[in-house]
């Protein structure tokens, strides 16, 4: 791809989509556009899509050579399908070839996860990846690449079960761990908690304010949270033994708030010397998923 050129990243959550303007070394140029992505079908989805890189192509500047997908969800990547998406209405949607038809861009396609790992990666720090919003998304890189698994599913860890016959989850089952760690979960304890219901803290920004405030009920919710959190992430230093775990979405720009008492957890979890992995903050913060869709389209598509 010749130079003054820019790839655009946009990140596909289940009740947001952002787009960026991406450069070859990962830096976000101009601002980023966020619309809401609660859609009832697939056409819609596509529509809220499109209707944002309209925008982002109106901003001006360098030409887009492409677009890079980071979607929540299980994803054929080669094939450019999402398989399914339980916060979102996609199932066996050929996303990457209707935004090429509509666009009229080359397109490239990656679970949501995948594509902040890919970002912290390359750009940031990161060896294993979680993003909290809506439900959980897991990427793992290993030497250096995305593990995507035999059918695309890797890294959805957000569906392991965390709590026998537990809440329902929109994937169809019960338990499952993106229903107690995730905005989902914070909203839940909310939304029981008096003090925090009669502020309107809904959203883990607003419950993250009344924390910072000293808001006894915000700690407290936090900290179960945070709890869930903990248990989720010792599970998976059991099973693949990381160097570092670096969580990041929405709800990670929370920060300490939540990785303090997640960090309690895991301690009391684990055996000693696997009680030292790193958890850390994601270096990009929210930005990572978009970021690392656009690197994904320089890379596959430049």
């Amino acid at each position: 791809m010749g130079g003054g050129k820019v790839m655009l990243g946009i990140d596909i959550g289940g009740t947001k989509v952002s787009v960026g303007r991406v450069d070859r070394n990962g830096h976000l140029l101009g601002d980023t556009l966020t619309r809401s992505s609660k859609a009832s079908d697939r056409a819609e989805v596509v529509d809220v899509i499109c209707a944002a890189v309209g925008k982002a192509l109106a901003q001006g500047g360098a030409e887009a050579g492409g677009i890079g997908l980071g979607c929540a969800g299980t994803i054929e990547h080669a094939e450019g399908i999402v398989v399914t998406s339980p916060n979102l209405p996609l199932r066996q949607v050929p996303l990457v070839d209707l935004l090429q038809k509509r666009l009229d861009l080359p397109v490239t396609i990656e679970n949501d996860a995948n594509a902040a790992a890919i970002a912290e990666h390359r750009v940031g720090a990161a060896v294993g990846m979680l993003t909290l919003g809506t439900g959980i998304g897991g990427a793992l890189i290993l030497d250096g690449k995305v593990y995507r698994g035999a059918h695309g599913g890797a890294g959805e860890l957000g569906h392991t079960v965390v709590e026998a016959d537990g809440e329902m989850c929109k994937c169809g089952r019960r338990g499952c761990w993106e229903q107690y760690a995730s905005g989902t979960g914070l909203a839940r304890v909310a939304f029981r908690t008096v003090g925090l219901f009669e502020r309107g803290a809904f959203s883990g920004e607003a419950v993250g304010a009344l924390a910072r405030d000293n808001f006894a009920a915000a700690t407290t919710a936090l900290n179960e949270v945070g709890f869930w959190l903990g248990l989720g992430i010792a599970n998976i230093v059991n099973i693949f033994d990381p160097e570092m775990v670096v969580v990041g979405g929405g709800l990670g720009e929370l920060g300490e708030l939540l990785l303090a008492p997640a960090r309690e957890v895991i301690k009391g979890a684990l055996s000693p010397g696997r009680d030292q992995v790193k958890v850390v903050s994601a270096a990009l913060g929210a930005d990572a998923g978009l970021i690392g869709a656009g690197l994904l389209a320089w890379e596959e598509l430049g």
